[in-house]
């Protein structure tokens, strides 16, 4: 059976770009009432494809189109309809799989248990008990010695990948100028505020009168700013009780409005650059704000996307580098088909 561990190689084999700032889409909340095709008993051991010998089962097709769905952006409509929009994705992609694991093992290769044993810590971290952990591998009917060994292969499977995509052609500044100025509507962005902030907490057991006089101290701070006695970048790494930004001069970065307290946007994007806000609280404590820059909404200029549009371009040409590499294997293997779109779609319709 294909865990999940390997479903994750499957996007990266042959999902389509999207725009280079975007993050994984998720379907919209409606669509999540479309449920996942559940693969009947007998679809575990059903095979629609044998490559080389290996065999491609109906339940591992089946996993692999809810994760294709999980990570696209479909409509309800489009999601109810997964089979048969995806099955051929899906396929092709466990076929190239098939066709890296099978590289994988005429190759012999080998990842250090150390590696192996920082992933499974890694996975541990993510629960609040050791016992929740076990609980949740048993869930899954996995033991911790089946998922030692799926991060093991998928380990192993991410060598074989790396080398696939070694001779990746390399990402030049012209290569991004070229991009940017054939695809101005992958960059355009919504208004936007580059803020900055001085933050006092306000403890849990705090009273009316404790955090009364947290914000006093706060608006004292900002009278001096207001005097010219101290500036805002010199207040916030003296006061402020932010880590992150203190030393950075409370910068916050670009942000937009919908990601913010909406009492926080309704003085930012209205201010004059350099005013400084009264206090504001939030749940965790109070703030005075700047904005230090507004950028309205429309094209991105190049220097602010080039890191992600390098990063974009660069996993396209390993893509490419990689297709051309399992497209080579291919060549070489046995592939036979026993189940068409149509019996598929049939089956679990």
């Amino acid at each position: 059976m294909i865990r999940c561990v390997f479903i994750v190689m499957i996007l990266l084999l042959t999902l389509p770009a999207g725009t280079v700032a975007a993050e994984e889409a998720a379907l919209p909340d409606e669509a999540s009432a479309a449920e996942a095709t559940v693969a009947p008993e007998s679809a575990a051991d059903l095979v629609v494809v044998r490559v080389s010998g290996d065999p491609i089962t109906e339940k591992q097709v089946l996993d692999a189109i809810n994760e294709l769905v999980r990570q696209g952006n479909m409509s309800l409509d489009q999601a109810r309809q997964r089979n048969l929009l995806l099955f051929d994705k899906a396929v092709e992609s466990l076929i190239t799989i098939s066709l890296l694991k099978i590289r994988m093992r005429e190759t012999n290769v080998t990842v250090e248990e150390a590696d192996v044993d920082a992933q499974l810590w890694q996975m541990e971290q993510r629960f609040s008990s050791p016992d929740i952990f076990q609980k949740s591998l048993a869930n899954r009917g996995m033991t911790e010695n089946d998922l030692r060994n799926d991060i093991r292969e998928n380990l192993r499977l991410q060598k074989t990948i790396a080398e696939a995509s070694k001779d990746a052609a390399p990402v030049t500044d012209a290569d991004m100028e070229k991009f940017y100025e054939a695809n101005p509507d992958r960059f355009f962005v919504q208004e936007r505020v580059r803020a900055a902030h001085i933050f006092l907490k306000i403890p849990p057991d705090a009273d009316v009168a404790q955090k009364e006089e947290i914000r006093k101290k706060l608006e004292g701070i900002r009278i001096e700013i207001e005097a010219d006695m101290i500036t805002f970048k010199d207040a916030a790494a003296k006061y402020s009780e932010d880590e992150e930004t203190a030393s950075a001069g409370g910068d916050m970065g670009l942000m937009l409005r919908e990601n913010m307290p909406k009492s926080f946007s309704d003085f930012l994007f209205r201010i004059k650059p350099g005013t400084v806000t009264p206090a504001l609280e939030s749940r965790s404590g109070y703030h005075i704000l700047t904005a230090l820059e507004l950028r309205l909404e429309g094209q991105a200029g190049l220097e602010e996307v080039r890191p992600a549009l390098r990063q974009y371009l660069e996993q396209e040409a390993k893509q490419t580098a990689m297709q051309k590499f399992a497209g080579e294997l291919r060549d070489k293997a046995v592939i036979e088909s026993f189940m068409s779109l149509e019996e598929f779609v049939k089956r679990h319709n």
